[in-house]
């Protein structure tokens, strides 16, 4: 077992890090910016959710109308990592416990490391960056590939059979939030629930998560979770 044949797909925010406060105010700013809407995010769960996800909530919450949402749309998303990227080096970006031993462990025995996360590419990838996780991920599913999580699955699924001749024989979504254990079992892949964000071990396992782990510390039960 190994090389190419078990693909991990992990979460960013609660999954393998903490304290995304830029992340927050990129949002704020850009709603400000292109709607003239002035809106505090922290009053929606938007724990699993995809950024444009997101942002669309908070334009409807606002009343704007489809057509006025879509004037701008894009151009928000862009000014959102237009900001992220200036600032991220004040961000106090934190690697929970045992990430980076798993993901060395993982990166010896040859499993795929990808991510499936709602951040939009760039601003994972700076995010990682700063607790130098990033290098662990040459690829993945994210918020500015598509709204709805599913299709991240999907879609980096995709990458890791042309990039990396996967053949789709074991796949495994890594996340602390009920959606991420939906998107996985939507695209007929083994998830495990990570209780380090909002949700606790025994929400995540009514979810229908297949593995429950406290953090991600325990190696040894997350190498016989995928088999290995």
């Amino acid at each position: 077992m190994g090389n190419n044949d078990i693909l991990t797909l992990f979460d960013v925010d609660g999954t393998l890090v903490r304290g995304a406060r830029c992340h927050y105010q990129a949002f704020v700013h850009a709603v400000k910016k292109f709607y003239g809407m002035y809106e505090d995010i922290s009053g929606i769960n938007y724990a699993g959710k995809t950024d444009p996800q997101i942002l669309r909530e908070v334009l409807e919450l606002g009343g704007f109308s489809e057509r006025t949402i879509e004037k701008n749309f894009q151009n928000c998303l862009e000014y959102m990592i237009q900001y992220y990227l200036k600032n991220v080096h004040l961000e106090n970006v934190i690697a929970l416990d045992g990430t980076k031993k798993l993901l060395d462990i993982l990166k010896d025995e040859n499993v795929l490391l990808g991510l499936t996360t709602g951040n939009l590419e760039p601003i994972a990838y700076a995010k990682l960056n700063r607790v130098a996780l990033d290098q662990y991920f040459p690829f993945g599913g994210f918020g500015s590939d598509y709204a709805e999580r599913a299709l991240l699955v999907k879609k980096a699924i995709k990458l890791a059979i042309a990039k990396f001749n996967f053949k789709e024989e074991k796949i495994f979504v890594i996340g602390d939030t009920p959606l991420d254990v939906a998107a996985g079992k939507k695209v007929g892949a083994r998830t495990i629930g990570v209780a380090t964000g909002r949700y606790n071990s025994e929400e995540l396992l009514k979810s229908g998560a297949d593995y429950i782990m406290d953090d991600l510390t325990d190696k040894n039960f997350f190498m016989e979770s995928i088999g290995l």
